[in-house]
């Protein structure tokens, strides 16, 4: 931006602005006199009037490169780049700068230089805003096209924490065991009693509206697709809350709409100094920490004479700038866009009172959340079971949360994509084994067996783990008490013609099905269903839930199974605020954070808000039509996806951990659970005469090493073992036939 300044102010662009500007008025003679405004010289003119025009070119560049070296970094690069919102700020941003440095311009010129009123005439003050108002709006669009649209890369782009995104297959990257801020502990809370999750994905529908509007959307307003249930969360209170910070949003956007209408109906050009303004009030309104605590966080602290001093003067600055614009010869249409008829008092009090009425809104808003955050969903008075306030739901969601809560009570999994473990977070790792049913003894045989019983054995010795494992007996406090359930996964493409899990093809699939149901998909491993015995611990109040699935079928003389374990790491880091807010003895004594927060949102939130409340009446508009056209396809098409897609716990799943033993105690429970599922399927198969010794073999590898390697070539480098044991690196080469899977050999 200083770049554009030194050139658009240099002689030889001024040199071939004034070669091709010609004495025409009009829009384009505006534009040239405007762009001649600032400038530098490298040696002083001939004359005194030129030194006058160098003299008001040098103090306006001087100001503008001062404004956009302070400002533009300020108000642009920390504004949201959505619906608009970074180009407002960039036109108002330039709009401002530029206006500061016209007044700053004519008072330097006509105080030192006695030709200013020979070369500019006697009311050139007028003329003076007029050039800062259009260079202000080139410069804002030069900004907005530097700083791009959401998600550019502005001068701070580099340094702002990013939110992580889901990924294609519904689950979110997850980082490494350490934290991603470089091992420096910042500021959050952990998880540390049952329910934990749900609560904060309940305060996370307050303070952050993509959320909730993901919910809404994609949770809710799927009225014909399953439900992607997972492990450690309850959706139900989920939803509702959802649905109430919607409701309240919406309430907050029309009042805003409404103080919108009314700046538009006086000026519409000055919405593009309402925003800047209230940035401004919102940075005068605080004061700085001189020393940063290292180990937590100050309270924001309100300075109320600052707040005044720049609350009375932007208001005089509004005043100046209608005055001077009312005594241009302007057409009729320009005057009322710029408002300055009747010398710009009734756009200034429109703009006055609609900034007044948005940030009566927006800190309205943040009470509510703020007692919200104190009350309902705090640590120890959060009741899933409870209606937030107001508690009426919509009809159209109120059939739809219910099943969602049939869905968490079903034993069915109807997913969407390719991988049928949607809900239950990333893939920590994955073993196969599978055994020949031979005879321990040529003289006994093999007593016959199905996999229903193997999968009832592997049942009653998982309960058996889980009511044994800590989060169970009570002795940690962090954990829910664990559970052990069969699950059927099956695609959502894969329904049509099965009555037991399409029982009505223009209502979401069957949430459960009955043993009897259960234990036909058991004994059919190539089915398209397929059957998952799962165990799943919630651990750090639900945060931390690994996962177990085991699938078992015996088939071809031999005894298959497959355990997938998924592990579901922390929400994100913004979204334990709740555990974070100031004590309330603070915050009674001062509440100059609230009002703080509400300005620098206020700007933003009154750009967005019609466009908002335009949005959620077309969305009203289109949700009746949009399920007749889903109805019609799902009666028409034999293939029609009904499966999940969209998981509330993944999509708020974070890409660090918080505690160095949150990990460890998911590997801990899950290593737990492999090694009692295969003690148990032992036992079994020694009680039905089966050779075990390569059973034995297996499971000792799986269990010693993490990994079965079934086929294929295995190269290791560099290994030594044993007192004095040594290693030298060496190149080896492998192959084998057949190509190589995805992401290297199964294991873990």
């Amino acid at each position: 931006m200083c770049a554009y300044l030194a050139v658009v102010g240099s002689p030889w662009v001024r040199d071939l602005l004034i070669g091709a500007w010609t004495d025409e008025g009009g829009l384009l003679g505006t534009v040239y006199r405007a762009l001649l405004a600032p400038g530098w010289v490298l040696w002083p003119g001939s004359g005194p009037f030129s030194d006058t025009a160098d003299l008001r070119g040098l103090t306006a560049f001087a100001a503008l490169l001062a404004g956009v070296l302070v400002l533009v970094p300020r108000l642009v690069g920390r504004a949201p780049g959505r619906s608009g919102v970074r180009l407002a700020a960039a036109v108002g941003t330039g709009v401002l700068v530029s206006l500061a440095a016209a007044p700053l311009s004519w008072l330097v010129v006509f105080t030192f230089d006695p030709y200013a009123e020979v070369v500019y005439g006697r009311y050139a003050f007028g003329a003076f805003l007029v050039d800062g108002l259009v260079f202000g709006l080139l410069l804002g669009l030069v900004i907005a096209a530097v700083y791009g649209p959401a998600g550019a890369a502005g001068p701070r782009a580099g340094r702002r924490a990013r939110a992580p995104s889901p990924t294609s297959e519904g689950s979110t990257a997850m980082a490494d065991d350490a934290p991603a801020a470089g091992g420096v502990a910042a500021s959050v809370a952990t998880g540390t009693e049952p329910g934990d999750a749900t609560r904060y994905l309940c305060a996370a529908a307050y303070t952050d509206p993509v959320f909730a509007r993901q919910v809404v959307d994609r949770l809710l307003g799927d009225r014909l697709g399953a439900v992607a249930v997972s492990p450690g969360v309850d959706l139900v209170p989920v939803a509702r809350h959802s649905l109430t910070a919607r409701r309240l949003r919406r309430e907050r956007d029309r009042r805003l709409a409404a103080a919108y209408g009314a700046i538009a109906l006086f000026g519409p050009l000055w919405l593009l100094l309402v925003w800047p303004a209230l940035s401004l009030l919102g940075r005068a309104s605080r004061v700085g920490e001189p020393y940063a605590a290292e180990r937590g966080r100050h309270l924001p602290r309100m300075s109320r004479w600052r707040l005044a001093a720049t609350g009375c003067c932007l208001p005089a600055g509004g005043a100046a700038l209608g005055a001077a614009l009312s005594s241009l010869p302007l057409p009729g249409a320009v005057r009322w866009l710029l408002g300055c008829y009747w010398y710009g008092v009734p756009a200034l009090l429109a703009a006055v009172a609609g900034a007044a009425l948005a940030l009566r809104a927006v800190l309205d808003e943040e009470a509510d959340v703020d007692a919200r955050m104190r009350g309902a969903l705090r640590r120890g008075a959060f009741d899933p079971e409870g209606l937030p306030r107001p508690g009426a739901v919509e009809p159209w969601a109120a059939g739809r949360i219910a099943a969602v809560a049939d869905a968490q009570r079903g034993n069915v999994h109807c997913h969407s994509g390719f991988s049928p473990f949607v809900g239950y977070g990333r893939r920590e790792s994955a073993w196969t084994l599978t055994v020949p049913l031979l005879p321990a003894e040529s003289a006994r045989g093999v007593a016959a067996f199905d996999a229903w019983a193997v999968v009832a054995r592997l049942r009653r010795r998982l309960v058996e783990t889980a009511d044994a494992l800590p989060s169970a007996t009570g002795a940690d406090p962090r954990g829910a008490r664990p559970v052990v359930e069969d699950r059927v996964f099956v695609s959502g493409r894969e329904l049509s013609g099965d009555g037991r899990l399409l029982p009505d093809p223009l209502r979401p699939p069957a949430t459960r099905l009955p043993e009897e149901a259960v234990r036909q998909v058991v004994l059919r491993p190539d089915g398209t269903a397929r059957h998952y015995l799962v165990s799943h611990v919630p651990l750090w109040g639900g945060e931390v839930v690994p996962s177990h699935l085991l699938h078992v079928a015996v088939a071809d003389g031999a005894l298959h199974l497959r355990c997938e374990r998924y592990l579901l790491g922390p929400v994100r880091r913004d979204l334990h605020a709740v555990d974070l807010l100031p004590p309330a003895s603070l915050m009674g004594r001062d509440r100059g954070a609230l009002l703080s927060g509400a300005l620098r949102r206020t700007g933003g939130a009154l750009w967005r808000a019609p466009w908002s409340c335009l949005a959620d009446a077309l969305a009203e508009y289109r949700r009746p039509r949009r399920l007749r056209a889903e109805t019609r396809a799902a009666r028409e098409d034999p293939a029609f996806d009904r499966g999940a897609r969209f998981s509330v716990r993944e999509y708020a799943q974070g890409p660090e951990y918080f505690h160095h033993f949150q990990p460890v105690d998911a590997r801990h429970t899950l290593d737990a659970l492999d090694r009692h599922a295969l003690a148990a399927v032992r036992d079994f198969l020694d009680e039905h005469g089966v050779d075990t010794a390569d059973f034995r073999a297996q499971s000792q590898t799986i269990l010693n090493h993490g990994v079965l390697q079934t086929g294929g070539v295995s190269v290791v480098g560099n290994q030594a073992v044993g007192t004095g044991a040594q290693a030298r690196a060496t190149t080896a080469t492998a192959s084998a036939d057949g190509a190589r899977p995805p992401g290297g050999s199964a294991g873990r």
